[in-house]
This record gives structure tokens, sequence and C-alpha cells, in this order.
């Protein structure tokens, strides 16, 4: 192989295959229908102003217009049309080496399909918003079930099928709403096993176990809890402490504050807690079984 053909080519990476929401339009329309940007008039669009009294964090969501039908389903089949032709590269390259040519263009038609992904992510994110606020109270909070709500969007971006005619809003919504609910109702039964006493913070048996209690069930739940926590690490012992607040001096906590105690981003304090809980429903039904 001469010099030129070795910089011509390289081995293929190793890739997942590219998933992407077929049309009949990829086939009988041409790369300047399809890649074309959006109608002058629907690029005026600008955004709304947020209502009074909404904190600046979320006060920026409001500066990405909402996405008219036309819009959005332009812009549907403006991504799958780029994951489409990156899969077709794709699909035609063989052996283990391939040209470079052919890498980068399959690698520029997925940067692309990316950056289409985000627009309409952002001009959506208010949706998040919306169902958010609805189910806020003391264990749930807005920043948290905004993050926790920010993920089946993005999923519901990936598999949304432009072509049925019906508006993401309303596929989206109940993705959305669906795991919010899910995700509320397992906040709540944890933090009403953990909310017992200010004595709890401190994770102390004898103090907990001798909390005056006529109803011999709570005094079960109490054992078993205690017994649970102690078994757990310190760190997680640690997170459960910071999450829901389990003194009357401590508020619990938002990720993005957790994150900060630990010195860690704000997803790998969710994933922290993630197995914190996990753990400690393992323990707890391991115990509630045995009798222990």
């Amino acid at each position: 192989m001469t010099q030129a053909m070795q910089q011509s080519s390289r081995t293929a990476p190793s890739t997942s295959t590219i998933e992407f929401v077929d049309s009949p339009a990829f086939e009988a329309s041409n790369d300047a229908e399809l890649l074309a940007s959006l109608p002058a008039v629907e690029q005026r669009r600008v955004g709304s102003k947020p209502p009074s009294g909404t904190p600046p964090y979320l006060a920026a969501l409001y500066q990405y217009p909402l996405l008219t039908r036309e819009q959005e389903h332009h812009l549907f089949r403006k991504m799958n049309y780029l994951k489409y032709r990156a899969a077709d590269i794709q699909g035609r390259l063989t052996g283990e080496k391939c040209h470079t040519a052919q890498l980068d263009q399959m690698q520029a038609f997925l940067s692309d399909s990316l950056s289409v992904r985000n627009r309409i992510i952002e001009c959506n994110l208010r949706l998040v918003v919306s169902i958010a606020k609805k189910l806020v109270d003391r264990v749930n909070r807005l920043d948290d079930l905004i993050s926790e709500g920010n993920r089946p969007l993005i999923r519901a971006v990936e598999i949304f099928d432009f072509e049925r005619g019906t508006r993401f809003s309303t596929y989206a919504t109940w993705a959305i709403r669906n795991h919010l609910y899910r995700v509320t109702l397992r906040n709540r039964r944890l933090a009403q096993r953990l909310q017992f006493s200010a004595d709890a913070v401190e994770f102390n048996a004898d103090e907990l176990t001798a909390l005056p209690s006529d109803d011999a069930d709570r005094k079960d739940l109490q054992r078993f809890v205690i017994k649970a926590i102690q078994q757990l690490e310190p760190r997680d012992r640690n997170i459960l402490k910071m999450r829901f607040g389990l003194s009357d001096s401590q508020r619990p906590l938002l990720f993005r504050e957790i994150a900060a105690h630990l010195d860690v981003s704000t997803e790998r304090a969710r994933q922290l807690l993630s197995r914190a809980v996990m753990r400690l429903q393992q323990l707890l039904e391991t115990s509630v079984q045995t009798g222990a």
C-alpha cells in the first residue's frame, strides 16, 4: 500500500448501530430539500417573556421560541434524515479499513443531527418545567424534578415518529409525566421510612428505639430502618441525610448542593443517591423478610 493510500484510510471504529425514525421522504427527496434551513418567517419567531417571579435559571428557557407544527416537523425530519445518511455510510463500511473521507462524512452528519436535536430539546424544556411544578413538595424539589424530567424528554426526541401527525408536546407530556410520577412516588415512600425524628440524623439506635410510640408496627419499622442504615457505607448514610433532611435543623438539599458537598458532578450525586436508596431498600427487604 502506498503512503498516499495509507493516509486516506484508517481502521473502522467500533460503533453501535445508528438509530433513526425512517420516512418515505428520505428516498423521494433530495439533500437540498431535506437539509434546508427553516423558512425565514419561522426564523423570526422569538421567545416569550417569562412570568413574573421566575428564577433566573428558568427565565433563560424563555429565550427559545415554541415550535410551530411546521417548524417541528421540519426539524424532526431533518434530524432523522441526517442520521439516516450517517447510517447509510455506516452500512457501507466494510472490512477493517475504511476511507477517512467516509468516516469524516458520517461524523459530520451525526454532529449536525445532534445540533438539530439540541435545538428541539431547548424549545421544549418549558414543557418539563410546567409538569415538574405541579409535583413539587418537601421531598421533591423543582430543580431535581426538572433534571429528572429532562431525561425522558431527550429520549422522546430521539424516538418520536414525526410522520404520524401528532404534536411532539402531546407525546412528550405523557412520557415526562409518567416518569416524574414514578420518581416522586418513590421519593415520598422512602422519605416516609426515614422521617422519624431529629435523633435519626445521628442514626443512634438506642435513642431512636426509645422514642415513645404506641404503634407496634412503627416500632418494628424503626428497628428495621435503624439496622439497615447502620449497615450502609458512611458515604451512603451521609447522602441520605443530606437528601432527605433528617432533622428539623437540616432541610433536604438539592442534587447540586449535595454535589458541592461531595465535590462531584450533579449527575454523579444523583447516581450515588440512587445507589444508596437501592442498597437501603435491599437491606430493609432482607430485615423484614427475616424479622431480624
